[in-house]
């Protein structure tokens, strides 16, 4: 039996072994009691779960923190709650900021495909110029009809298993 509703972008694999599980207050379309539900399945699996609560106008946690590569991830610090940056900075993962603005675009909402490869939305231009900086290879198509709709690159695709290599 299910505790409540929860949404995949509200589920976010840090790392093998742990996950930042978000949830949207009372209203929201990721619910408390089953972010705790997926707490308890993944810490009897010993996976480290680390849960948020954001404010519902972000719709998903994957809007503010999405890793982009191990030990990097995009993160939006004017509105992740800093125990959640320091708790990401305690695992040794660098932070690539991207400002507030571009993530109300779903300019953090992306894709990492693996080999420094990231699927990102054209219009993501600071994060594209941030990633092209360290060497990534980016596929930035206009999905500019799909975010109208509150969608991004990362809301349209399955989990992906991407091996190392």
């Amino acid at each position: 039996m299910t505790a409540g509703t929860f949404e995949g972008g509200d589920f976010n694999v840090i790392e093998p072994g742990c996950v930042l599980v978000g949830w949207e207050g009372d209203e929201g379309r990721s619910q408390e009691p089953a972010a705790l539900q997926l707490k308890t399945w993944f810490e009897a699996e010993g996976w480290e779960v680390r849960l948020i609560d954001i404010d519902p106008f972000y719709v998903h946690i994957d809007l503010m923190v999405v890793m982009l590569a191990p030990k990097l991830a995009a993160v939006c610090l004017e509105s992740t709650d800093p125990e959640v940056v320091d708790w990401l900075k305690s695992k040794s993962i660098e932070i690539v900021p991207v400002p507030f603005q571009d993530t109300i675009a779903l300019g953090c909402n992306v894709v990492a495909l693996g080999n420094d490869r990231i699927l990102l939305p054209e219009k993501s231009t600071t994060l594209k110029g941030k990633l092209k900086a360290l060497g990534f290879e980016i596929y930035d198509p206009d999905v500019s009809m799909i975010t109208q709709g509150g969608g991004g690159v990362h809301c349209m695709c399955q989990s992906l298993r991407r091996d190392p290599g």
